[in-house]
């Protein structure tokens, strides 16, 4: 939690700029009504709401420590449910197919049991 005091720093600048910019667009619209003038508003209002919904996750931030070794009390192998990894891909130029081989390789290596993890590979019919 070491960039919590940062982020309120960051969140109080935020808010200020973002009603300066409010301020600012209010002003405008005594002086001249327009429609690119009501739309940057508008605009300037979703951001302003996405921002003030995205907070509570800066300001106050989680961090829980996972115990491995204590899952065994809750569940065995053989209730672990089953997992399945959906791997897409496009184009082999933006994607090369070794990135995507390397991924299936890490997706594989999860230490999960065997019989319970399938992956799968979509090419999407980018690839000839």
């Amino acid at each position: 939690m070491r960039r919590t005091p940062a982020n309120r720093v960051f969140a109080v600048v935020y808010l200020c700029v973002i009603l300066a910019l409010l301020y600012h667009h209010f002003i405008a619209l005594l002086h001249s009504t327009s429609i690119v003038s009501l739309l940057l508003l508008l605009a300037d209002a979703v951001l302003a709401f996405m921002w003030v919904t995205s907070l509570a996750f800066r300001m106050c931030p989680t961090e829980r420590q996972v115990f491995i070794e204590h899952l065994e009390h809750y569940a065995k192998e053989s209730e672990y449910p089953a997992l399945d990894v959906f791997i897409c891909t496009a184009d082999p130029y933006k994607e090369p197919p070794i990135d995507v081989v390397n991924t299936a390789l890490s997706v594989m290596a999860y230490d999960y049991p065997i019989e319970k993890l399938s992956v799968y590979v979509s090419d999407d019919g980018g690839s000839s």
